[in-house]
């Protein structure tokens, strides 16, 4: 797979370059994991200032194109980044690298919940066996 800058433009007023790439013979859409380490190497910026917008691949074709942006400070991605982005890039961690967000924590504390009610549920089940109905 072959890198290639299409465009580039200086947004001064949120602190980032904004960059239009295009990829040549990818036969799959190529992953932000893979892309990040090449285009960072490319344009001569940190990874951890780069953010990937998006990225197109059509049907049948064998190109790709990516829009990114590479920020001047930790600051100014924080102020100006769309927050979902960010954590598709950096694959969920906060600032200081928490790991898992609020939600999943949540959410694998409610299925513990819900394992536990169920154990205790079955449990129940097995002293009480249910009584058929009698026809009148």
């Amino acid at each position: 797979m072959e890198l290639e800058i299409t465009g580039k433009r200086e947004n001064k007023l949120l602190g980032r370059e904004e960059v239009q790439l295009k990829t040549k013979n990818a036969k799959v859409t190529p992953s932000r994991k893979e892309l990040r380490p090449k285009i960072a190497a490319m344009l001569g910026a940190k990874e951890e200032l780069l953010v990937i917008e998006e990225i197109k691949h059509l049907f049948g074709e064998r190109e790709s194109s990516i829009k990114a942006n590479v920020y001047g400070s930790r600051e100014a991605m924080e102020r100006s980044a769309k927050k979902h982005l960010v954590k598709r890039d950096f694959g969920g961690k906060g600032k200081e690298g928490e790991g898992k967000g609020e939600k999943a924590e949540e959410k694998e504390e409610a299925e513990a919940k819900a394992d536990k009610k169920d154990e205790s549920h079955k449990k129940g089940e097995a002293k009480k066996k249910p009584e058929g109905r009698e026809k009148e």
